[in-house]
């Protein structure tokens, strides 16, 4: 009686630590043979046949190889060993494999599939109606779309080919554009998310942002435009300063809590993140000692009125002590805006200085400031309001004789008494 036999397919986890994975461009295929008695059968023929195959022996013979990268090729047919086993690498696709010998009933098995490693897989023709996703993906051949295609990462070609369209797509989707040429004049333009067309874009013509350009027809801009200069002028926006719609509205009032990094304020401005804004008495608390209270003396203008005084200092970080102690002057005068006295009408001139009388007490201090740079007032005699030029214009007084006298120097002139 013939020897029956059984073949298992076992996959390549069915033996931990006997079969190593794929790699290269080959796939590995291992099987054992066994007999009616579940006993492995050694000697067996193996023969390996590439779809579709006929007859018996099946053909034709597939090219089978002992290695990985298929460069050493293994003889076909092949035989199992002393317990059964037999292997052997492939290009990935579908085979006929067929088991013969003394003793044991041919047996064909066809469409016997040697898929290609995950990690790297090659393919002769792929078709697919739904989507492709691959991390890397080489074709040797040609692409053809006929619907859409993202890629997310970036995409190298030696020579990119796009169909000219009789009429411009419409808007892209969010976060992308739509690269199109059209037939009209074979040039490439570009939509974005919002449906405004830009293009044409060659290297040739148009203006290029990153290539001087030369204009020789009137040019509208309607919105800002800003030059970093410096001709035709220097715009401090573009060194990162700010002028917004508001820079002359009338100010706002906000408040601001103790310990807290948010003000609100009574009207909408126009801040921005990355704007700086003083505060002032917000922040930290200072990292210098209150000043002592100020002294306070009227230099230039005396009268009888009462001001108090306060000093605050600032720290480095921007800090604000609390005001001092006030200081107290009660001989300032009524007002603290520039007075105007009425000259009675004569003055002298002797050895380059002029003696300038009053029609009423000019509230000057008779006594120097103690300011070495400025001892006493600074005047200002109107052009057209006297009967001698050389009187009028603005002078550093050199002397107040009296309540109702000053006097300066104009060593460049001589003169009369007037």
């Amino acid at each position: 009686m013939g020897i029956l036999w059984a073949i298992v397919a076992m996959a390549l986890h069915l033996w931990p630590g006997a079969v190593k994975p794929a790699h290269g461009q080959g796939s590995r295929k291992d099987d054992i043979v066994f007999n009616t008695r579940g006993v492995p059968l050694a000697g067996a023929t193996v023969r390996v046949c590439a779809m579709p195959a006929s007859g018996q022996p099946c053909a034709p013979l597939a090219l089978i190889y002992s290695d990985a990268a298929l460069t050493q090729a293994l003889a076909n047919p092949t035989a199992t060993d002393g317990l059964g086993n037999y292997s052997f690498y492939a290009a990935p696709g579908k085979y006929e494999i067929e088991i013969s010998g003394p003793g044991i009933t041919t047996k064909q098995l066809p469409n016997v599939i040697l898929p290609s490693d995950p990690a790297s897989p090659t393919f002769s023709s792929i078709s697919s109606t739904g989507g492709i996703n691959a991390f890397s993906l080489t074709l040797t051949g040609n692409l053809t779309v006929n619907g859409s295609t993202s890629v997310v990462g970036s995409l190298a070609s030696g020579t990119l080919t796009l169909s000219n369209q009789g009429s411009a797509p419409g808007a892209a989707s969010s976060g992308t554009v739509n690269l199109y040429t059209k037939s009209a004049d074979k040039r490439l333009y570009y939509k974005d998310e919002t449906g405004t067309e830009v293009g044409p874009i060659s290297s040739a013509s148009g203006a290029q942002t990153n290539q001087p350009n030369t204009f020789t027809a009137p040019q509208s801009i309607d919105a800002d435009f800003h030059t970093k200069g410096p001709n035709p002028w220097l715009d401090l926006t573009r060194f990162g300063g700010y002028l917004g719609p508001n820079y002359n509205a009338a100010a706002t009032t906000c408040s601001i809590n103790s310990g807290s990094t948010a003000a609100s304020c009574a009207s909408a401005s126009d801040f921005q993140n990355g704007h700086g804004i003083l505060i002032l008495g917000a922040g930290p608390a200072p990292a210098i000692a209150t000043p002592q209270a100020p002294t306070a003396t009227a230099l230039f203008q005396v009268g009888t009125t009462q001001r108090n005084y306060c000093v605050a200092d600032r720290d480095w970080a921007g800090g604000i002590t609390p005001c001092s102690a006030v200081g107290t002057t009660t001989t300032a005068p009524a007002s603290m805006t520039l007075q105007s006295y009425a000259i009675s009408g004569t003055w002298t001139f002797s050895n380059g200085v002029y003696t300038v009388t009053t029609s009423s007490a000019h509230n000057m201090p008779t006594s120097s400031s103690g300011v070495q740079s400025e001892p006493y007032a600074q005047i200002e005699i109107q052009a057209n309001t006297t009967n001698n030029r050389q009187c009028e214009g603005a002078f550093s007084l050199t002397a107040v004789p009296s309540a109702t006298t000053f006097q300066f120097t104009r060593n460049e002139f001589t003169a009369n008494s007037r």
